[in-house]
């Protein structure tokens, strides 16, 4: 990762979260990192460092089994918050692996900074807290989404979460990371996203789809 032209970036969509009476601190100690498609940002037991804000790009937060094999817990778009849990359960270590799936960035806040703000401004840790709720309810998909018996029917669920049945999304997600998320082999997740096209669920356009009602 290299540091990004200026410390930190004013116009992200993350400091209109933070509280106004905290932000100006919180700005002066953040630094602003690139990252390139398949860096990492920090491995799963790595000494806990800080939050990260996701600026650009699209991440992934994942773990390995004892075999060895990636399991994705879910993908991180910009806005979102990485790796609040440990800072607000006090953990020594990161509990799983972040990695960019795309070219981005992402605002690093050192651990100890960002603690001793929470304590003087109680509305801060609030803001963290709420944005690991919504992450919570991401990972619970992600159970609910492996109960599911057909790689069709995973396929709809992710694109349910993504928000696809509401609007077109850009599906920016390489195919085979999307296929190791669903806990499918990546010709699977191809047989099951034509087929769902061929059946007018689903429509693609430019990388745009779209999840449309049964006919």
């Amino acid at each position: 990762m290299q540091p990004a032209d200026g410390d930190y970036v004013p116009e992200s969509e993350f400091w209109n979260r933070v509280p106004e009476s905290c932000r100006d601190r919180l700005q002066r100690v953040a630094r602003r990192l690139t990252v390139e498609a398949g860096e990492t940002v920090f491995l799963q037991g790595d000494r806990f460092r800080g939050p990260y804000v996701i600026d650009k790009g699209i991440f992934k937060i994942y773990q390995l089994n004892e075999a060895g094999k990636e399991a994705i817990l879910n993908f991180f778009f910009p806005g979102s918050i990485i790796a609040a849990l440990p800072m607000l359960k006090t953990m020594p270590v990161y509990p799983a692996s972040c990695e960019a799936v795309r070219d981005g960035a992402v605002i690093y806040i050192p651990v100890d900074e960002c603690v001793s703000l929470m304590q003087k401004h109680p509305e801060l840790k609030q803001c963290f807290q709420e944005d690991f709720v919504s992450n919570a309810e991401f990972f619970k998909n992600k159970t609910t989404l492996l109960m599911l018996h057909t790689t069709e029917e995973r396929v709809i669920f992710f694109l349910e979460a993504l928000g696809a049945a509401d609007r077109e999304v850009y599906l920016n997600i390489p195919k085979n990371q999307v296929a190791l998320y669903l806990g499918v082999s990546a010709e699977a997740f191809s047989r099951a996203f034509t087929a769902l096209k061929k059946q007018g669920r689903i429509t693609e356009n430019d990388g745009y789809v779209r999840l449309l009602e049964p006919q």
